[in-house]
């Protein structure tokens, strides 16, 4: 029965991302009382409390144009030369060099920029002994799922999927989902479940003996991360609970109030263990900034990820489509356009695209469209009703 939800889910996803691209462009014009404006640029919402557009463009636009001038320019383009001529230094260090079989963990979803990723890797540092790791918490996309382990039998490479037990994600869907509030479902639910992805990677890193944890995260999320535009995590963050107590402080729940003592355990805390054994968080994006062409590009000639597979909101989590309807219901927008709106403004996104997904999305939402069809598959799922986590569903 699972299955056939999932296959449900994906079938509906599909629908959503080819009504978005296709058809709403055609007919957004009849419905400008429904959506909120957007920055002709970076398009992100007029709803967003710290946006103003002025002549259609987003005060955001102005501010980061102010700042690209030719000395910042150039400042900026030696900065990230030497971020990768570093980088690029690390990785040929440690090729064949771990003390076990692996020389970095590939932390690899199955969606374009984590493919984009090892797709280089692979081609630039072919020493570099690499396992693929991806996680299968119950929610995860059925069409990425089934892109890791294609992939990783068309390269050859060594690939775990780490299922934890089925309450650990359950529990921190179900919780973080009724406690959203005003502060969006980025920095509340996304923000648990993307650091305990990363945590489950360094766990395994640390007790297999692997130097490096490789993730696709991009210049965007490293801001919000706070790395100080740089793509590793300091050290000192690694060897401590600074990860732990900053996830905690944004998102504003507490691990012991959610799970229990052996789940919490999950968590990572560098605090007393063998720094010789803890590994190095990497973020290659981050020195890279590859744009969308290029990532799109990577991909075709490699023939990795079929373009009709490729979009993110078919290798996304089930749950973001809760976390969006939540969203446009709860604070007027989708509390993720900040980030993607700024990967626009660094040409790291496609605009078009974006703005189709979200004004749908809001249409979807207002019009009690997303909340019958994937949100109640996925809350059903969770065993949770939409009024439990506060969705109004009308007739």
């Amino acid at each position: 029965m699972k299955k056939d939800v999932d296959q449900l889910i994906v079938k509906d996803l599909r629908q959503f991302d080819f009504l978005a691209r296709k058809v709403w462009p055609k007919i957004r014009g009849f419905f400008k009382n429904v959506i909120a404006e957007r920055c002709d640029r970076c398009v992100i919402s007029s709803r967003v409390p710290y946006v103003t557009l002025t002549n259609g463009v987003c005060n955001l636009c102005t501010e980061h144009d102010a700042l690209q001038n030719q000395a910042e320019t150039q400042w900026q383009g030696k900065y990230l030369d030497h971020q990768r001529h570093e980088l690029d230094g690390l990785l040929k260090e440690y090729q064949g060099k771990a003390r076990g079989r692996w020389d970095a963990v590939v932390l690899f979803s199955g969606g374009k920029d984590s493919v984009y990723m090892l797709s280089r890797i692979r081609r630039d540092y072919p020493k570099l002994r690499v396992l693929l790791m991806t996680w299968n918490n119950g929610f995860y996309s059925k069409i990425a799922l089934d892109a890791t382990k294609r992939i990783a039998a068309k390269l050859d490479l060594d690939h775990i999927t780490f299922s934890p037990s089925s309450t650990l994600y359950k529990t921190l869907y179900r919780y973080t989902l009724q406690n959203v509030g005003n502060k969006g479902s980025y920095q509340t639910v996304d923000r648990l479940d993307g650091t305990l992805n990363q945590f489950l990677g360094f766990h395994f890193a640390h007790e297999n003996d692997i130097p490096l944890v490789l993730a696709g995260v991009d210049f965007a999320q490293e801001l919000i991360m706070q790395f100080h535009s740089h793509y590793e995590m300091p050290y000192e963050d690694m060897c401590s609970r600074t990860i732990l107590d900053r996830m905690e402080r944004r998102s504003g729940f507490k691990i012991k109030d959610i799970f229990s003592s052996e789940d919490q355990k999950l968590f990572w805390d560098g605090t007393g263990k063998d720094r010789d054994r803890i590994p190095r968080y990497i973020l290659p994006f981050v020195a890279w900034r590859p744009d969308k062409a290029e990532i799109q590009k990577e991909l075709s000639q490699q023939n990795l990820l079929p373009k009709r597979d490729s979009s993110p909101i078919l290798t996304n989590n089930q749950v973001l489509t809760i976390m969006t309807a939540i969203d446009f219901q709860t604070i007027g927008y989708c509390s993720f356009e900040p980030e993607f709106s700024e990967m626009i403004r660094y040409r790291e996104n496609d605009p078009v695209y974006w703005r189709n997904i979200f004004e749908f999305a809001e249409f979807a939402t207002r019009k009690n469209l997303l909340q019958k069809r994937v949100c109640a598959k996925v809350l059903k799922k969770l065993d949770l009703s939409p009024e439990s986590v506060g969705l109004a569903v009308s007739a």
